[in-house]
This record gives C-alpha cells, sequence and structure tokens, in this order.
C-alpha cells in the first residue's frame, strides 16, 4: 500500500488551492473565474474518487492521477451539458496555466500529440493569438478566486467550501462499494469456470483421446485499458493506448507514438495498413538489451497468442487492447533481448512476430520495421 489515510488528508489540504483554482479556470474561461459552487463541486466530486483509489495510486505519480481525474470529471459534466468547446479549453488550461507540455496533455486527455497541437492553435486563435494576454486574462481569473476563497476563510467560513473530512467518507463508502461489486463479479464469473472446468476435466478421458492442439500452448495474458492508461510494461518503460494508436516511453525513446495507419509519430504517414491484419515490432534499447513491443492491426478479433522467434527461441507476447476488440491493440515481451541474440537474428532478417487466433491458425506476420 503505497499511502495512508494520513497521506491523502495532508496531499488533499496541500493541493486544494490549486485544484480549486484550475477547476475555476476550467468551469470558466479566459478571464472569467467560472461559478464558484461549480468549481467547489467538481473538486470535491475528484477528491472523493481519488480517496476512494488512494491505496492503488504509485507514490510518484499522483499529480499526474489527480489532475487527469480532475479533468475527466470536468469533461464529464461538460458531456451532459452539451458544452463543445469543453476539450479545448482544459487543453488551453493545462498548457498555459499549468504548464504542461503537449505529449503530457496527450497522455492526460488520453489523444494524440497533434490532437492537443491542434485544439491549442484554434483555442488560442478565438483568444487573438496572444500567448501572453491568454495567460495574463488566466491569472486574473485564478486571483479573483483566491480572493474568493480567502474572504470566505476569513468570514469564518470552509475555505473553498470542500470539508475534507466529508471527502475522506464518502470516499472510504466508494471504496467499500466497489470491493462489494468486483466480489459480486468474480462470483458470478467463477462459477460458469468451475462447471465447464468439471466438464473438461471429466471429458479428459474420452476413448478418441482428442483435444490437443491450440489449447496446449501458452496464450498470452491479455489485458483491457482505458484509453490513456498507462501499463508498465517492464521496469523503466510504460505503454498506454488512445484511440488513434500506442504510445510508449522508455529510457532512451521518451514518449513515443505510433499511429493505427502511420509510420512515424502519428501525424500523417501511409496508410498502406488500413484495413490489412498486419503486425509491426519495435526495439527500444535498454541497460539489459532491447524492450520489444508492437502494433497489430486489422483483426477481426482479439489474438490468443503473440509469439516473437528469435533464431530457434519463442517469446510469448503480452496484449493490450481496447475495450469493444476493436481489432488492433499492443503486445510487448517482458523477457528482454540481448544484443547478441539481435546480432545474431539481423543474420535471417531479425525478430519475427507471429499473431494466432483462438484456433492456432496465423493471422498475421511481421517482424522488425525500425
Amino acid at each position: 500500500m503505497p499511502h495512508s489515510p494520513d497521506d491523502f488528508t495532508a496531499y488533499a489540504h496541500a493541493r486544494l488551492p490549486e485544484l480549486v483554482t484550475t477547476a475555476h479556470l476550467l468551469s470558466g474561461g479566459p478571464g472569467d473565474p467560472g461559478d464558484p459552487r461549480e468549481a467547489t463541486e467538481l473538486v470535491r466530486r475528484t477528491l472523493v474518487k481519488v480517496c476512494a483509489r488512494w491505496r492503488r495510486i504509485p507514490r510518484d505519480d499522483v499529480d499526474f492521477y489527480v489532475r487527469r481525474s480532475l479533468v475527466k470529471e470536468y469533461l464529464r459534466r461538460a458531456r451532459r451539458s452539451r458544452t463543445r468547446s469543453a476539450r479545448q479549453r482544459a487543453v488551453l488550461v493545462l498548457l498555459h496555466w499549468e504548464g504542461l507540455r503537449e505529449a503530457e496533455i496527450a497522455q492526460l486527455l488520453g489523444c494524440s500529440t497533434g490532437a492537443v497541437r491542434s485544439r491549442a492553435r484554434r483555442g488560442l486563435a478565438v483568444c487573438g493569438g496572444d500567448a501572453d494576454r491568454l495567460r495574463g486574462l488566466f491569472t486574473e481569473a485564478a486571483e479573483s478566486a483566491e480572493f474568493a476563497a480567502s474572504a470566505a476563510s476569513a468570514s469564518g467560513g470552509v475555505p473553498f467550501d470542500i470539508p475534507l473530512d466529508a471527502v475522506e467518507q464518502r470516499g472510504r463508502a466508494l471504496r467499500r462499494r466497489r470491493r462489494g461489486v468486483v466480489v459480486a463479479g468474480c462470483a458470478l464469473l467463477l462459477v460458469p469456470a468451475v462447471v465447464f472446468g468439471a466438464g473438461g476435466f471429466m471429458g479428459a478421458g474420452s476413448a478418441d483421446g482428442s483435444g490437443g492442439g491450440a489449447s496446449d500452448v501458452a496464450q498470452s495474458p491479455t489485458r483491457i485499458v482505458a484509453p490513456g492508461e498507462r501499463v508498465d510494461a517492464v521496469t523503466g518503460v510504460q505503454v498506454w493506448l488512445t484511440t488513434d494508436g500506442k504510445h510508449w516511453s522508455a529510457p532512451e525513446r521518451p514518449n513515443q507514438f505510433r499511429g493505427l495507419t502511420g509510420d512515424g509519430d502519428g501525424d500523417g504517414g501511409s496508410d498502406r495498413q488500413a484495413g490489412k491484419p498486419g503486425v509491426s515490432a519495435q526495439l527500444d534499447p535498454m541497460k539489459s538489451g532491447y524492450f520489444l513491443s508492437g502494433l497489430y492491426r486489422g483483426l477481426s478479433a482479439d489474438p490468443a497468442r503473440v509469439e516473437v522467434t528469435v533464431d530457434d527461441r519463442r517469446i510469448t507476447g503480452t496484449v493490450l487492447t481496447l475495450a469493444g476488440s476493436p481489432g488492433w491493440g499492443v503486445w510487448y515481451a517482458r523477457t528482454p533481448l540481448t544484443p547478441e541474440e539481435l546480432k545474431s537474428s539481423s543474420v535471417d532478417g531479425g525478430p519475427t512476430v507471429t499473431v494466432y487466433d483462438a484456433a492456432g491458425k496465423v493471422v498475421a506476420r511481421g517482424g522488425a520495421d525500425e
């Protein structure tokens, strides 16, 4: 458990002024501090959800998680009110007030860097194209929000009107409710698994001796992730998916992006692979060797197995995909490829990646493309 409840109280108390200021800027606009009640409610709901997941948040990733939760809650409320410019406003606040880089905003919003750049350009044009003027308007709005909070505190009210003890109570209740849902869901999943498992055991001694094939081969672990959800593939390497492709960050290659149809950073490129089954492979240098990963596309269903062949060695990859079986996803291998193995495999054209379906049929095959 990386955090204790006391850690949450200290963190929330320290970050409360900054969170409320950002919420004011999100709920309003340049030069407009927004509705104080809407901003404080936005922060309160965010902190409740953060408190519910507090023990699962990595210690070095708290600010990212809290900021992402705040923006997601804002965008969720904006969708209900049909606010069209919500994402554009979020990009402007994160870029010109929070000071985040475009790549960091793309991770936070779960989109490509190109999409962030486009929204920032359009939003700045609405404000006259002057970034300094926009930051000045944000500063005026933030000072107005801080003055209102100070006035509330001086008059004996609760600063920002967000009592943290009530937030913790709601957060703990939400955590217990989620835990109950998970337990109930696991029970529902285990019952049919036990039934079918017993059936398979009873049928294992049939006279025809059938039952081999693909089921005897190790399957690739598959994880369904949300757009922008970061996964620690191996030490020092994070991988995440957005609706337009694969992102990864390695020690030697931070904040990389590969689109579904492009060959570069996702801002264009050839669409020669669009709609056609295929799989790519990338080799990222690390201290212990090379990290292997890639993107498969054009499949009618999620793969059952992704296998990397290096000479006579076979490595089973892990699969990441978005919900809904989109027909594409990312694979990676936890076992690094040593420089000696890479040099040996380069004689035959490098590692080969093969994708199998549930029946053990090859549905895509490819090799290292960079």
